[in-house]
């Protein structure tokens, strides 16, 4: 996909999308801590000197929105419903439907910081072109995700 044909979310979109999300979820202390912030995110994403491609521009958006705490509350549920309207919006249809269910867990730990923006990239050019991670990238997820903690403990 060229970068001139990707449809940006607006402020707007977020602001709609996250009143639906925490309607659906059966509410949460919904509020805008940083208004500032999220059009921010919303301008720097449309910088194809920063981000280039259409993946790292999602990566940015989603990592962005999990670990920027720009909403009283529900900013996972944001930055994985955000990450699929995105992929929506610019007919990645396949992908947006099951986004949020592989991403679920990944951005529990991103917003642990876990997983950092890069690993997170990694990860998300996967799930993008519809394939599975490689040997060296589920060890390193499982290492950021603490499953060599298991055991190492006595």
């Amino acid at each position: 996909m060229s970068n001139n044909c990707i449809q940006y979310i607006t402020y707007e979109e977020v602001l709609s999308v996250y009143r639906k999300m925490i309607d659906q979820s059966g509410g949460g202390f919904a509020g805008i801590r940083d208004e500032g912030g999220i059009q921010m995110i919303l301008e720097y994403v449309q910088n194809d000197d920063y981000y280039p491609t259409f993946i790292e521009k999602l990566n940015y958006l989603v990592f962005r929105f999990c670990s920027g705490h720009f909403f009283n509350d529900g900013n996972k549920r944001i930055s994985l419903t955000l990450g699929a309207y995105f992929l929506y919006k610019n007919s990645y249809y396949w992908v947006a439907t099951i986004f949020m269910q592989r991403m679920e867990a990944i951005i529990y730990h991103v917003a642990a910081s876990n997983i950092n923006q890069d690993l997170l990239l990694r990860i998300m050019a996967c799930v993008v072109e519809c394939k599975d991670f490689d040997e060296s990238l589920k060890i390193e997820l499982a290492e950021a995700m603490g499953a060599n903690q298991l055991f190492t403990e006595e």
